[in-house]
């Protein structure tokens, strides 16, 4: 799987049906718009603009997001995971979920535990069932998730807003350095796709960590942190 992570074809599971996080709102890593030959089922990749400096700024640009946008797909397959095999509806909670496992597995003193941004399912001493064990490496592989996409959010948003915030004096340094109109023309196009995608690549990271903090909510319930 996706995010989150917006609407990729590839963050679908072949003959399932995309579901939802849970019952308030549709997957957002899988949410998508197109633009600029960014679209659903492709990540973000950039043209060049003639200045190596800047160049590299929209390669980070487009590395961050794209490993954020792994993230939500890891996230939304260890959602899709759990679920599928405790027979959990795909419109239920996460918590409900959470529930659910600790219900099936009741002799094995079955807890969540959560500290910080991490989280876990925390076992007895006794030798655990296989479904349990899958359960932990999926619960494991979503707190690896969440956190992968809460900790690159904000260098990302910090790197789109200082080109958003420039890129009339970019637009003017292409013009400086290149004076073959051919040139500027071209060059300044590719500025302003990339601009189009980091645009929409903002709006998704912002979807993102919505479903990452909704995903630390269910499992601060969970672990009988929230209300």
């Amino acid at each position: 799987m996706a995010f989150p992570c917006c609407c990729c074809s590839w963050f679908s599971v072949a003959g399932e049906e995309r579901e939802p996080l849970n019952i308030q709102h549709p997957n957002k890593c899988r949410e998508s718009n197109r633009t600029a030959g960014f679209s659903k089922d492709k990540p973000l990749t950039v043209k060049r603009v003639n200045m190596p400096e800047i160049d590299t700024l929209f390669d980070n640009i487009a590395e961050t997001f794209n490993k954020q946008q792994g993230n939500c797909l890891a996230l939304w397959e260890a959602i899709q995971g759990l679920k599928k095999v405790y027979n959990c509806s795909p419109a239920s909670y996460l918590s409900v979920c959470m529930e659910k496992i600790q219900q099936e597995h009741s002799d094995y003193s079955v807890q969540v535990h959560m500290e910080g941004y991490r989280f876990g399912l925390n076992v007895g001493d006794k030798e655990i069932p296989e479904q349990l064990k899958q359960a932990q490496e999926q619960v494991g592989e979503l707190n690896r998730a969440t956190i992968g996409i809460i900790s690159s959010h904000t260098k990302l948003q910090e790197m789109i807003h200082s080109v958003l915030q420039s890129q009339d004096k970019l637009r003017e340094r292409i013009k400086v350095t290149n004076s073959e109109h051919l040139d500027w023309i071209r060059l300044e196009g590719n500025l302003t796709e990339n601009i189009e995608k980091i645009r929409l690549a903002e709006q998704f990271s912002k979807q993102y960590k919505e479903e990452a903090n909704g995903v630390l909510r269910e499992m601060s319930k969970s672990a009988g942190l929230a209300s």
